[in-house]
């Protein structure tokens, strides 16, 4: 489906966060040169064919399976290196976009970057042209919502490496985090959890920090806690002693400690304030 679209930003649409620039669908791709860059974050993911990003000294092939993120403002040049070169492309601006490409994605510097999976970005591009092409009467509100959902389809499919990407670092935890939703109320070791990967306990440790940001058992007390929380509302009758113990904490006071740190407030006190009447 071949298309491109130009949005007209209104003051107010100026005033969104995340709000798109420009897309195109499908697109035969010419030789481009700007010397001054393009006046906003730019994706642009390959279909087809091969091309070739030229910034200062620098030379990149770009093929299928891979993307150009570009910088605003950042000379470069690109051009087809096969006889055809299809891509899809998006512009994207916005004060909450430029925070979250560079302070959550990661996404700091232009270059060529791996997509672990091409089609959930390319279904998200088509949702934003069938709205911007109906023209509804907030349109530029759907548009908004459908720019944050590309930037978090950004976040957890590109990557630098063809095996680095969010989605692809998260399942490899795959079967420690379901063993742990799993067995949340029992004890739970390090040698339990190591040995579902293979890999040594002191691994495992520095891989789900690396992942999570968090240590393995900080996680695990999340999980119990999330857990407590529902005995708390869902069994209004069950006293405090066996809600912890029902969910893997063995002493009441610890147990009522790390609710406190995590959710700011004692079990029983949260009972109180959220019980359904």
């Amino acid at each position: 489906m071949k298309s491109t679209v130009f949005p007209v930003h209104t003051d107010n649409e100026l005033k969104l966060p995340f709000y798109v620039f420009s897309i195109g669908l499908d697109y035969v791709q010419e030789h481009i040169i700007r010397n001054a860059g393009y006046p906003c974050y730019q994706w642009i993911q390959c279909r087809s064919g091969s091309g070739r990003l030229i910034m200062g000294e620098q030379e990149l092939l770009v093929s299928e399976g891979q993307g150009i993120f570009l910088m605003p403002d950042e000379p470069h040049e690109y051009y087809a290196e096969s006889d055809e070169w299809i891509v899809d492309w998006i512009g994207l601006m916005g004060p909450g976009t430029s925070h979250f490409l560079t302070e959550i994605a990661g996404l700091t510097r232009s270059g060529v970057y791996y997509v672990n999976q091409l089609e959930p970005l390319r279904q998200t591009l088509e949702e934003m042209v069938a709205v911007e092409k109906a023209q509804s009467p907030l349109c530029s509100l759907d548009l908004s919502v459908l720019t944050y959902k590309f930037l978090m389809q950004l976040h957890q499919l590109v990557s630098t490496t063809s095996t680095n990407s969010l989605t692809n670092r998260y399942s490899r935890l795959t079967p420690v985090l379901e063993y742990i939703d799993s067995h949340y109320a029992e004890a739970i070791t390090l040698k339990d959890l190591s040995d579902l990967l293979g890999v040594t306990p002191q691994h495992l440790c520095t891989l789900f920090r690396k992942i999570m940001n968090t240590r393995i058992f900080e996680y695990i007390n999340l999980v119990r806690i999330k857990k407590s929380k529902e005995y708390l509302l869902g069994q209004s009758s069950l006293p405090i002693r066996d809600v912890a113990h029902a969910n893997g904490f063995e002493d009441v006071s610890y147990f009522c400690y790390i609710f406190k740190r995590i959710e700011k407030i004692t079990p029983g006190d949260f009972r109180k304030r959220y019980m359904r009447s």
